[in-house]
């Protein structure tokens, strides 16, 4: 218990660590909307720590505040919406959109959004267009922060850490309970159901989590699932009581299984017929919870007395998870922060008495899961280095170079590339075999590295091309750079009877409206032109 209480302290904690830099200091209290109601006026709108939606009975809705000037660094916003689509515009443009405007099968679903923010010298107005599934959905924003990438990102993580802590024991004790499936089939039906609750608490841990994103970004399923199992999961839990239970005593609990389907059917149709019945439901689930449980706790306490062991192992789990889930239902209502973190996913820590419990016959010898997943990671990690590297060569390949210019340009620094293609290439390998080919292509590479500086890398694009990324060079600085590289390749004695010489094309980053595919290109025409205008040499874009 006293171990299960610090975990919770813990987690409380980390809800309030994202609180620290919440303030959106550069927006402006000046919020205004307008809807089809408001006859085409401007209306002020108390935005708030924790909003309520815009007045009327709207689905569709134009929010616009100031915006002070910012620090360079400081150009993301970040924000999490329920069932809306939205539009984001700067100064009249448009800088980011996502969902589809008009109603949608289940909605548009819950998710946040990091939003770059160019750099405006002075004070600007921020625009939002917004849909909602529903009116009491339009207009709420969660989370509304402007801050640097890096502080936006932590707090997406930090909001994470109940979750973390708790879906590896989940993962771990659904293997377990899975094990002593097959090993105990006389208790088949408790351990079906068992197994079954702590899949559905894993997948709704993940459903609960801002990283979902990035695995699977599908906001109307999350949201579903993260709704949906909240009526489930009683069903289930409730259901593993019964098992465990004499006969005499699972009349009571089994009304409450049927009771909390009932509820959970109910709220499937009113969501299916588009009235957010999931949400709309969620008061009366909690209230449900919190008289139901009583009489299957008082169940569980005749059973102990009995004798059950079983019991006495499930009851204290059982409460831990009732009062966590009817503090999520208080915490959720009333808006303590403005990050909601469920407590609910760190009850499966008070799971583990009960599966021990049931495990206790069997003998668990291996332990060191710290020691595995660092092999694991450390083998994650060589086989990305080697899915990166040319082995030949000893150079990044394609993959890994356009990843790299993608991250260089979001940047926004300065930096010119050359391509350089060493001349008829395929008649190397027609007249001396491929193994000379190789020999050619790694003895190039070496070369070319010889004559780079720190700064600068090197890839191979593929076959017999490759890229050199000059950070900060203008097309001259790389130009000459190119030129050097040309000369010493044609000096270099690659064979004793056959000169290998190499042409190559030059390009620059011009920002503003210049993209990753046009100065791939420029560089590609550049080199063109030099293979077209007799090889062995440098041609600028």
């Amino acid at each position: 218990m006293k171990r299960i209480f610090a975990v919770m302290v813990l987690c409380l904690f980390s809800m309030l660590l994202p609180e620290l830099r919440c303030e959106a200091v550069v927006i402006g209290n000046d919020w205004q909307y307008l809807t089809a109601d408001s006859q085409g006026k401007w209306k002020y709108f108390d935005f708030g720590k924790f909003q309520s939606p815009i007045p009327g009975n709207n689905h569709e809705a134009w929010l616009e505040v100031s915006m002070m000037p910012t620090e360079p660094w400081e150009n993301t916003l970040l924000f999490s919406i329920d069932g809306q689509a939205v539009e984001v515009f700067v100064d009249g443009s448009k800088i980011y959109a996502d969902g589809e405007f008009g109603p949608q099968f289940l909605g548009h679903g819950k998710k946040w959004h990091m939003v770059e923010i160019p750099y405006v010298p002075h004070e600007t107005m921020l625009l939002f267009h917004l849909y909602a599934d529903h009116p009491h959905q339009l207009g709420v924003f969660k989370n509304f922060i402007v801050d640097t990438q890096q502080e936006q990102a932590r707090r997406i993580f930090a909001v994470d850490f109940p979750y973390i802590v708790a879906l590896p024991v989940a993962v771990l004790l659904s293997m377990v309970t899975l094990m002593y499936l097959f090993n105990r089939p006389e208790h088949r039906r408790l351990n079906i159901r068992l197994l079954l609750l702590m899949l559905l608490m894993t997948l709704w841990t993940v459903s609960l989590s801002n990283v979902k994103q990035f695995l699977w970004n599908a906001p109307v399923v999350w949201r579903f699932l993260e709704n949906f199992l909240c009526y489930i999961m009683p069903v289930i839990a409730n259901s593993v009581i019964v098992e465990i239970l004499e006969e005499d005593l699972q009349l009571t609990v089994k009304r409450a299984v049927k009771a909390y389907g009932f509820l959970a059917a109910f709220a499937l149709l009113l969501e299916l017929a588009g009235y957010d019945g999931l949400v709309v439901c969620r008061q009366i689930l909690y209230a449900t919870v919190l008289c139901l449980q009583v009489f299957v706790f008082r169940n569980m306490w005749e059973s102990i007395k009995r004798g059950n062991i079983y019991a006495r192992f499930a009851l204290i789990p059982m409460i831990i998870m009732g009062v966590l889930g009817i503090a999520d239902g208080v915490l959720l209502y009333l808006h303590f922060w403005q990050w909601h973190v469920y407590l609910l996913p760190l009850g499966i820590y008070a799971c583990i008495s009960f599966v021990v419990c049931m495990v206790r016959e069997q003998v668990i010898r291996e332990r060191d899961l710290e020691a595995h997943a660092e092999e694991l990671t450390a083998e994650i990690a060589t086989a990305m280095a080697k899915a990166e590297m040319d082995e030949l060569t000893g150079c990044r390949n394609r993959g890994a170079f356009e990843e790299f210019i993608r991250q260089k340009i979001l940047k926004g620094k300065a930096f010119a590339l050359i391509m350089l293609d060493i001349d008829y290439f395929k008649n190397i390998n027609d007249t001396y075999g491929h193994e000379a080919g190789d020999r050619v292509l790694y003895h190039f590479s070496e070369l070319v590295r010889s004559q780079l500086e720190q700064p600068q890398e090197f890839f191979r694009w593929g076959g017999e091309e490759f890229v050199i990324y000059c950070p900060g060079y203008s097309q001259e600085q790389a130009c000459a750079l190119a030129e050097k590289i040309r000369h010493q390749v044609e000096i270099h004695q690659f064979f004793r009877n056959q000169q290998i010489t190499v042409s190559a094309g030059v390009a620059k980053w011009y920002e503003g409206n210049d993209s990753q595919v046009g100065i791939f290109r420029r560089m590609d025409d550049a080199l063109y032109a030099a293979k077209c205008n007799g090889r062995n040499q440098v041609v600028m874009e």
